[in-house]
């Protein structure tokens, strides 16, 4: 005798292999997800950091060490403007997303036992996201050296 239809065991069976593949199939995409928003920090926050740095190699930041300063209002996403947008309108300056700090270390006593008198230093500036915002926790950290010009003692000459 010939069967036209499943069973029942059969039928619980491809159920029960269809939602395993949809399970899986759910995380892999909630897992691509989380590793795209995790890029797209990571790639704002080296930005920031060059940003930062070539304001210092063009004098518009001063070259000293900092700590903690907060970069402004840099939108990771079209919330965080409304969330901003929101604490302006209730009297908040704004919702720092980013600080970052400056270290500076003078090259020539580490690597040229003095002969360059000063005239080089490492800049590292990190850039990394708010405290009090731990969504993921990203943070760059981009090491510069940088020339300084001597000064020139007028009376010298």
């Amino acid at each position: 005798m010939k069967r036209n239809a499943m069973t029942l065991l059969e039928v619980i069976f491809s159920l029960a292999l269809m939602g395993m593949t949809v399970a899986m199939i759910s995380e892999m995409a909630r897992t691509s997800f989380h590793n795209a928003r995790m890029a797209k920090d990571i790639v704002q926050a080296e930005l920031l950091a060059e940003s930062i740095l070539a304001k210092i190699r063009l004098g518009i930041i001063d070259l000293e060490p900092a700590f903690d300063v907060p970069v402004g209002s840099a939108y990771t996403n079209q919330a965080d403007m409304v969330l901003d947008t929101h604490a302006r309108s209730q009297g908040n300056t704004s919702i720092v997303l980013w600080h970052y700090s400056v270290e500076i270390t003078n090259v020539s006593d580490h690597y040229f036992d003095g002969l360059l008198d000063d005239y080089l230093v490492e800049v590292a500036v990190t850039v990394r996201q708010n405290e009090e915002d731990h969504r993921r926790g990203v943070a760059c950290r981009l090491v510069r050296w940088i020339a300084i010009e001597p000064e020139i003692d007028e009376e010298e000459y």
